[in-house]
């Protein structure tokens, strides 16, 4: 009876260490992507092109639906201040009005400030570019467009204030 126990501890540790390794070395990106989405503050097109130079780059993706991707953008508007110098994109695959309804109430420095574009992905291609996990995952690229770190969920966002 003991070894069918620490046969079971072991394997359920075994799975656990290759869950997590297999989740910090994902193949994310190393440069930014190339995109191309919907803009739903204002009309047309927002392309990768259109980011502001030498400044580094969060692109986010998130959801109204996810409570975690809510309490993400409350803490990130909480600390706008220190974004002030970075390019902000937020992606999701919701309509302008779904999108507004719930994320205006919570993170209004969002939609106010014009250093933040807040796009539809209505082709479902930042999952296939960006190889996201979960929602929220937020990525922060340095100036040059390379990848400094990816933080996922409202606990880990807070971690992305120590890289700018």
């Amino acid at each position: 009876m003991k070894s069918i126990f620490t046969f079971m501890f072991l394997a359920f540790f075994s799975i656990f260490t290759f869950a997590q390794n297999a989740q910090s070395e994902h193949d994310y990106p190393t440069t930014m992507p190339s995109f191309q989405f919907v803009k739903i503050k204002g009309d047309g097109i927002f392309d990768s092109k259109d980011l502001k130079k030498n400044k580094p780059t969060i692109i986010g993706l998130v959801s109204p639906e996810c409570i975690h991707c809510l309490l993400s953008l409350e803490h990130l508007n909480n600390n706008f201040d220190k974004l002030k110098n970075v390019n902000i994109v937020l992606v999701t695959e919701y309509s302008k009005e779904e999108f507004y309804n719930k994320i205006n109430p919570l993170a209004p420095k969002f939609y106010q400030s014009e250093a933040v574009e807040i796009v539809q992905d209505s082709d479902y291609e930042f999952a296939e570019k960006f190889k996201p996990l979960t929602i929220p995952t937020f990525y922060l690229y340095n100036k040059k467009g390379e990848l400094i770190t990816v933080k996922r969920g409202s606990v880990e966002v807070n971690q992305i204030f120590q890289y700018l």
